[in-house]
């Protein structure tokens, strides 16, 4: 029923879409063919992408109550990372492995465009600020750990193909262990499979490979994970690395400063940790301006020229300012499944009794990416891969009501998260 109501409101607002919005208007470049996925070019199946994807689910369906009790991180990357190559390849190599990274090949717009080019991470710190507007389309509007992550993978794997896997390597490396940590601390024990479950959801088989803003999730989370922790001077240090880590990777993080300052004035009547976290993230970036000449102020500055040319969306273009903001909504609801966004519904008010910080996390994150959406952050094409780092806080309140599944219950929403992210990739090409 979660599924037949998702379906039927997207095709609801397809229909709006088609009615209200003219399609070359909001869709110039044609990456979508179904709004409101902004980014979904539909293709039928080649017969042999079926069967793969059918012995896939066949797989799934016999690993799940192996490994649902999995206590190695070790292992569960190791399934995870799996679960991402061989989701992607019912694609084929080309197109599900080698074109998340090259795009159309020498003249595209990614990261691994400009990071071929790059000499070395202090040639392109030290001219970073000169050159921003000369990079291509994605880095120029990011700080330069995208494209340094990209140079540091090509420098290791040479091949594109490989270079794809290696982002979700990392991808899965950053965000395995401080998600088991959150939900433990939430929870006080870890749900069975939840990390599994994870690695299943539709936002990380397609983005965990597909882009760099899976890699930003893992930062996030692990600089939210280090705050939410017990008091301590080593959890606000790290903390404090993340979170200068996460804005070396994009301005986008700026999401998490209300996320923390909200935390602390909730939970502990206080910002003092909020500021020192933040202080020492400013400390960090200071020093690499003083040594590498890399100035985030500047380049934020810059990017935001760029990226709101023409000013604020609402007043600059109202038609797109709203249909944007309905569809990114629409776009995370769609890749954290319907069955995972009903569980969540159910297990609000467990999570309320569980766990005042998990509870007010669940809504504290949600609320914060409600406040850049309304600022008119998030255009064509960007809501689904960009907001991965949404789907740990959705993940809270589903958790409250997964964990109290028994084992068929358990086992029929994998199935279900993973078939849907199964049919997506089957049925759909996702530009980036």
């Amino acid at each position: 029923m979660s599924a037949l109501v998702l379906l039927a409101g997207t095709i609801v607002l397809h229909a709006a879409c088609l009615r209200f919005f003219p399609k070359a208007e909001l869709d110039p470049w044609g990456l979508s063919d179904f709004y409101p996925l902004s980014v979904f070019l539909f293709r039928r199946p080649a017969a042999w992408q079926a069967l793969l994807g059918l012995a896939e689910l066949g797989a799934f369906a016999w690993a799940w109550p192996r490994l649902e009790r999995e206590s190695s991180l070790a292992r569960i990357f190791v399934a995870g990372l799996v679960l991402a190559v061989a989701s992607n390849l019912l694609l084929g190599w080309r197109y599900g492995i080698d074109y998340p990274t090259t795009g159309w090949g020498d003249g595209g717009i990614e990261y691994y465009q400009d990071a071929i080019l790059v000499k070395g991470p202090l040639w392109l710190l030290q001219r970073f600020n000169a050159v921003q507007f000369d990079l291509l389309e994605h880095a120029r509007t990011h700080p330069p750990g995208p494209v340094l992550l990209y140079w540091a993978l090509h420098l290791l794997l040479r091949d594109p193909g490989l270079v794809s896997i290696g982002v979700t390597a990392v991808f899965l490396g950053l965000v395995l262990d401080p998600l088991r940590r959150l939900l433990r601390q939430v929870y006080h024990e870890e749900p069975v499979g939840a990390l599994l479950l994870f690695c299943a959801l539709p936002a990380s088989l397609i983005y965990g490979l597909a882009t760099v803003d899976a890699v930003i999730a893992g930062l996030f989370l692990r600089t939210v994970a280090a705050f939410v922790e017990p008091r301590g001077r080593l959890s606000s240090i790290r903390a404090a690395f993340w979170l200068a880590l996460s804005l070396f990777f994009t301005f986008g993080a700026l999401f998490l400063l209300p996320v923390l300052s909200g935390f602390e004035l909730f939970r502990r009547r206080s910002l003092r940790r909020s500021l020192s976290v933040l202080a020492g993230a400013c400390v960090a970036l200071g020093a690499l301006k003083v040594l590498t000449g890399f100035d985030w102020a500047a380049a934020f500055l810059k990017a935001s020229a760029m990226e709101n040319e023409k000013g604020f969306l609402l007043l600059a273009d109202p038609r797109r300012y709203g249909w944007y903001r309905i569809g990114a909504v629409a776009e995370i609801l769609f890749y954290f499944t319907p069955f995972l966004c009903l569980l969540a519904w159910r297990g609000r008010a467990a999570l309320k009794a569980a766990s005042e910080d998990g509870w007010v996390l669940a809504w504290l994150g949600p609320a914060t990416l409600a406040a850049m959406l309304l600022s008119g952050a998030m255009k064509v094409g960007e809501a689904a891969r960009i907001c991965i780092f949404i789907v740990p806080f959705l993940l809270l309140p589903a958790m409250a009501a997964f964990k109290d599944l028994d084992a068929a219950g358990r086992r029929r929403v994998a199935m279900m998260v993973f078939g849907w992210g199964t049919a997506m990739q089957l049925f759909g090409f996702y530009q980036w």
